[in-house]
């Protein structure tokens, strides 16, 4: 799966003052992250938040990722981003053990 691929089958925005990074447009109906990606295609991996209040959710793609944030009441904000900007979010989250430094920011738009 692609990025491309979601960004066909769902309404995204970019995340204003970013490159490679989208937000699921509000006018979509809530959707889980089960509901956006396939699960026997993509693996979705859990991670615990600084913010008690909510859950992370991780897929990754072909070209980058889908990095979702479940809230206490149930409901999601899914970013899709690019593969600069997802390993870039991954570490900005504790994730992963990645330095961004010295790495040149994705300012490709393929859709």
């Amino acid at each position: 799966m692609k990025i491309e691929d979601l960004l066909k089958r769902f309404q995204w925005e970019q995340i204003p003052n970013t490159n490679g990074r989208f937000t699921l447009n509000r006018a979509e109906p809530p959707r889980s992250i089960a509901e956006l990606v396939d699960s026997q295609e993509a693996e979705i991996k859990q991670y615990p938040s600084a913010h008690q209040q909510e859950l992370i959710f991780v897929v990754e793609l072909e070209d980058g990722g889908l990095i979702s944030y479940q809230r206490k009441d149930g409901s999601f904000i899914h970013t899709l981003n690019s593969q600069n900007m997802f390993k870039r979010k991954q570490w900005e989250l504790g994730i992963i053990s990645y330095s961004p430094r010295g790495v040149p920011d994705d300012t490709r738009h393929e859709s």
